[in-house]
């Protein structure tokens, strides 16, 4: 049983560098144009920044759970904050772009762990009935961290240079390792855990995740139809099969199958598989509207989802107590359906939106947000036997990276095939039977609006004006409409993850 203090300190801690490495994972983000003009390199290339940080965070999760046993929680924290800070600094000073995915790829490794060793931690120190309520404040760092990233990385690449998005890390992180190197227990004389590493199932699951990722993010870039995009599927399919195959016979296998023979646990799993396609998925897509179609800058941009944040930090405490007291059920069966209608109300958005239009849905998304967080983790770690939060703590965050990546994609994906779908169905009706288009093109062709300056019209368009802004009009009309459908499509997966809400068991720990 631990003291009131030492838990709150252990959490004010573990908050504070998991905000740091969620921080980090969309600030870069903002920086990558001014990387590539500083490196001299061009998209492909840099896209690697993110890519490499993406597989190197998720690969590193499954074995945190034998590291865990092996030698307890203490060291591997210190070590990922080292080796977080020391790669976050070496990234700064990168000269090259090589270098720069070579420490992206430590930083990923060391920040990736945090979040299984965060979780199994909390798990430890806080009693079943306190960990709604921790949860919640740790859920703080999870989402408000990818709101505020586009505004300081924004208000950095401006005022300072690329490299500070990557030193700004180090104050944060040398305090937090000083507090958990002093408030921390020594856990690791505890542990007598004699198994062997699992390397042969390690190898085929990094195989598949890896590959996975890869496809995920570069589906867009190379065509889903691409070979190379195909050959990528196919490797981490083998690596998923080979890893299916090979595990049940392991006497201490990286990932213990008989978890999901617990009934909540397997709910919860898919419940955070369906929360991380939906939201993820279409959280990547809200700032590509505000900065592509309404013409914000990333400041701005993320100064507008702000509120989203405040309001889930706010929001995430209170109901993490509450589901404490009442239990996890109702609070994810009404954060599911609050967070559908956030989506839902994206539906009609356009370029005379105004900011109310996007703001106020996106406070109620955080609002529901709030109510999903907490519960979904602490119900997760609730549910499986003391013994069983190492693996809890692991495949909780790697089943998050997975449904989060595949939501990515996903609504990439759908977002060009619907432009795609509206461009051709407004291509049909315009035409020279369709008087609206007439007397629109006639107006352009004669209010003389292009004649000062037709250099700034495309050479396709400089025999025609009129056919020139009409072709722009129709292009953003169905670019609009595709990012309105993506919301929809969004909120409908978060009423699809209702259904498995519904058939939790309430239990509630005191």
């Amino acid at each position: 049983m631990y003291s009131k203090k030492y838990k709150n300190l252990i959490l004010i801690l573990l908050v504070a560098f998991f905000f740091m490495v969620m921080l980090d994972m969309s600030i870069v983000t903002i920086a990558i144009p001014k990387i590539m003009s500083s490196l001299g390199v061009d998209l492909e290339e840099v896209d690697w920044i993110m890519i490499a940080y993406n597989v190197a965070t998720a690969i590193i999760i499954m074995p945190i759970t034998f590291i865990i046993r092996k030698i307890g929680l203490k060291i591997p924290i210190i070590l990922s904050i080292i080796f977080f800070t020391v790669s976050s600094i070496a990234c700064g000073f990168a000269t090259s772009i090589n270098m720069l995915i070579f420490f992206r790829i430590i930083q990923g490794l060391s920040g990736g762990g945090i979040a299984p060793l965060g979780l199994a931690l909390l798990g430890k120190v806080f009693e079943p009935g306190e960990r709604g309520k921790a949860m919640g404040i740790w859920g703080i760092g999870a989402m408000a961290a990818p709101a505020i990233g586009p505004t300081l990385g924004g208000w950095i690449t401006d005022h300072l240079t690329w490299r500070w998005v990557f030193f700004v890390n180090a104050p944060i992180a040398v305090i937090t390792l000083i507090g958990i190197i002093i408030i921390m227990e020594d856990d690791h004389k505890s542990q007598y855990f004699k198994a062997n590493f699992d390397f042969l199932g390690f190898m085929f699951f990094a195989m598949a995740i890896s590959f996975i990722l890869v496809a995920f993010n570069e589906g867009q870039n190379k065509g889903w139809d691409s070979s190379y995009i195909h050959i990528c599927e196919l490797l981490s399919a083998a690596g998923f099969i080979m890893f299916f195959l090979f595990e049940p016979f392991i006497s201490h296998p990286l990932i213990d199958f008989k978890i999901f023979e617990n009934y909540n646990f397997t709910l919860i799993t898919s419940i955070n598989a369906v929360r991380a396609i939906a939201l993820f998925g279409s959280l990547f897509i809200m700032p590509v509207y505000l900065e592509n179609i309404m013409n914000y800058t990333p400041y701005a941009t993320g100064l507008i989802m702000m509120p989203s944040a405040v309001a889930v930090a706010l929001s995430a405490p209170i109901f993490g107590r509450g589901a404490d007291r009442w239990g996890p059920k109702y609070f994810i069966v009404f954060g599911m359906a609050l967070t559908a209608v956030s989506l839902f109300l994206y539906w009609n958005l356009s370029v005379q939106s105004s900011l109310y239009d996007i703001i106020y849905p996106s406070i109620i998304r955080g609002i529901g947000l709030g109510m999903l967080y907490s519960p979904i983790m602490s119900t997760g770690l609730n549910s499986v036997k003391r013994e069983q939060i190492p693996e809890a703590s692991g495949l909780l965050p790697v089943t998050m990276r997975l449904a989060s990546g595949f939501g990515i994609a996903y609504f990439a994906n759908y977002l060009a095939t619907k432009k795609v779908y509206y461009l051709t169905r407004y291509g049909d009706k315009i035409n020279d039977r369709n008087f609206a288009f007439l007397k629109t093109k006639s107006f352009f062709n004669n209010s003389g609006l292009f004649k000062a300056n037709t250099g700034v019209i495309a050479n396709s368009a400089r025999i025609n004006p009129g056919l020139g802004i009409i072709d722009s009009i129709t292009k953003m009309f169905a670019t609009v409409q595709s990012y309105d459908d993506v919301f929809v499509v969004a909120g409908a997966i978060c009423l699809i993850g209702i259904i498995p809400a519904i058939m939790l068991k309430n239990k509630i720990h005191r």
